[in-house]
């Protein structure tokens, strides 16, 4: 598999895995009977980060999980749960963070985790 695909299935199973995850807690969501801008009782939520084995909660009101989620690209995660190569910190609430997808196409994802110049005739790994 050449680098450019490797870096380009990581960064797709990621998403998924964080999508997944953020479904869950929107289903959730539904299912409390609070209103979505309630900003006093607090849920737990799972963590939406890439690891597809982390099944931590993390607690926020109602109207911070609207708030966070404002974006398509933005997911709420566990301090230490950010994958730097794909994403960044937007927000620190202490007990969370909002995380969003970065802007980047494969050869700069290869590049900036110190792969150098990607090339089409890489050979497979």
């Amino acid at each position: 598999m050449r680098p450019e695909d490797w870096w380009e299935a990581r960064h797709a199973r990621l998403v998924k895995n964080e999508e997944s995850f953020r479904q869950y807690n929107n289903r959730r969501m539904q299912q409390e009977p609070v209103d979505s801008d309630d900003d006093e009782e607090r849920i737990p939520f799972l963590c939406e980060c890439g690891d597809f084995t982390c099944v931590q909660a993390l607690v926020m009101t109602a109207a911070e999980f609207a708030d966070a989620h404002a974006a398509a690209d933005r997911f709420v995660v566990l301090p230490g749960h950010v994958f730097d190569d794909v994403e960044r910190v937007v927000e620190n609430h202490g007990g969370y963070e909002v995380v969003e997808k970065l802007d980047m196409n494969v050869d700069e994802m290869w590049r900036e985790a110190g792969g150098g110049e990607p090339s089409p005739s890489s050979p497979a790994s």
